[in-house]
């Protein structure tokens, strides 16, 4: 017998009772076993479909193993083939260095800035910029292209500089991130066109118009400076790009079943005028106190104009797709779309090609155009041109004024609509009525006060980010600018 406080392994054990009320004690018949020893043996991570299935494990001393080898030692000798699993590849020396299908940059450059960047622009900035629909394409592109990723980091920085003002670490990497997106996409703009580097390139473009929204930096001291000089502002001279691209990009857009061609439904201007008409209001009374400020001797300002340059080519493709089409007639909302069972294919296939008649019209930007000579005649009919069709805008920002704190319903139905053609303003703004800005001229000046002043009143800080600061310096600028020429601003 031996005490329960010293157990020990039998091979065979029975219980022998003890006294009554005692704990039974065990009793061992036959000798000790020894202690059993697990065999030596590592698991087979790598091993064959063959061994797995069989449960062959790496041992060092049996015959039968799975060493594996390709094939394996246990495959040979049972003279079957030897199979590795699919999610398993051999990377051999030969195969061990980059090809030409995967290319990977050992240094990216990559911070933790960037990640927290594009985190907001997903959780946060996208959901304040239009076109929604196609955004998480471009998204999808930007992992590809690295001036999207670019421009897509610099609009969140810039957004994120708005929400910290008091951290510097945004707007260094916004105006770093701006730069390269610039330098990058000029270089793509070279490559042949597809859909796919079509969605690329008119993605970075609409993200480009809202980094020339935000940026002051042609401003001497910025947000805070006392000094006007618009020769170098961008939003003035990237945008005709935008349309350049845009028109270039759309045939195939098209031609594709692209989700862009759905920014052709959209006609901001047309909804806005609708709802100010069915409340009896008549935007085009805004016309004519600007037109006679034109003819109005105080308001000249002499300067040489000249008719070249990509401003000007960009005005010679907008003019002729006007030509070609009825703006206001040629496609109608989706809405009507749907409900007065038009084609839309045929729509399209008529839009898609005019714009091609138009850009192979106009196949240069140096190219000469003595349609769009830089006469007085030519730049008074784009000065009207445009305050036709930023008039409703100026209309709403006077409701809005004279209504206080209550918000008129023509602006509250329309809030997308005069964002988008707040957004969309610099696009359209160029040939003979760019150069007036350019050249500071007092007429054009006048206008951009106003436009200026109806963005502060409509737009929503929180969403418009990227307007509001532009739109408070450069009112308060260009209306000292004026001041100091004896001007008067009123209409």
């Amino acid at each position: 017998m031996s005490s329960t406080s010293a157990p020990a392994l039998f091979a065979n054990t029975i219980l022998v009772p003890w006294e009554a009320g005692q704990v039974p004690t065990r009793q061992a018949i036959g000798a000790m076993d020894q202690l059993r020893k697990k065999r030596p043996h590592q698991k087979s991570r790598r091993g064959c479909v063959a061994c797995k299935r069989r449960r062959v494990k790496v041992r060092h001393y049996l015959t039968i193993q799975c060493d594996e080898g390709l094939p394996c030692s246990s495959c040979v000798k049972r003279n079957i083939q030897c199979l590795l699993p699919s999610h398993q590849h051999v990377i051999t020396p030969g195969l061990s260095t980059p090809s030409a299908h995967f290319k990977m940059d050992l240094n990216p450059q990559i911070s933790l800035l960037h990640l927290q960047l594009f985190h907001h622009w997903d959780k946060e900035t996208r959901s304040t910029v239009i076109f929604p629909e196609i955004w998480p394409v471009v998204m999808q592109r930007a992992f590809d292209e690295d001036f999207i990723m670019s421009a897509i980091l610099s609009v969140a920085a810039m957004h994120l500089t708005t929400l910290c003002p008091e951290s510097t670490k945004y707007s260094h990497a916004s105006a770093q991130l701006m730069t390269k997106t610039i330098q990058l996409f000029r270089k793509s703009l070279s490559r042949p066109l597809t859909k796919e580097n079509c969605e690329s390139l008119m993605g970075t473009a609409l993200l480009i118009n809202y980094m020339s929204w935000f940026d002051l930096g042609f401003l001497d001291d910025g947000r805070t400076a006392t000094k006007l000089d618009l020769a170098e502002d961008q939003l003035f001279l990237l945008t005709p790009g935008i349309l350049q691209v845009w028109l270039q990009a759309m045939p195939i857009f098209i031609n594709e079943g692209s989700v862009f061609t759905q920014i052709i439904y959209q006609n901001p201007r047309l909804i806005i005028e609708e709802s100010l008409a069915t409340r009896g209001e008549d935007p085009a009374r805004f016309v004519e106190p600007f037109m006679r400020m034109w003819d109005d001797p105080r308001y000249h300002t002499s300067t040489e104009m000249t008719a070249c340059g990509p401003t000007s080519y960009a005005w010679r493709l907008l003019r002729g797709m006007e030509t070609e089409l009825s703006c206001r007639r040629f496609l109608p909302s989706t809405a009507v779309l749907i409900s007065e069972g038009h084609d839309e294919k045929k729509k399209l296939v008529h839009f898609r090609d005019a714009v091609i008649k138009i850009t192979t019209k106009y196949t240069s930007v140096g190219q000469p155009d003595t349609s769009d000579t830089p006469s007085s005649q030519s730049a008074r009919s784009s000065f009207e041109n445009i305050i036709r069709r930023m008039s409703p805008l100026l209309c709403c920002a006077f409701l809005k004024s004279i209504s206080g704190t209550e918000v008129h319903p023509s602006i509250k139905l329309c809030g997308t609509d005069i964002e988008q053609l707040f957004y969309g303003f610099p696009i359209v703004c160029c040939g003979p009525f760019a150069r007036l800005i350019m050249k500071g001229d007092s007429r054009a000046l006048v206008f951009l006060f106003h436009f200026y002043r109806a963005v502060r009143i409509l737009l929503a800080p929180e969403r418009c980010w990227w307007a509001i600061a532009r739109s408070r310096v450069m009112e308060k600028l260009i209306l000292k600018e004026l001041e100091s020429r004896e001007l008067d601003v009123s209409l």
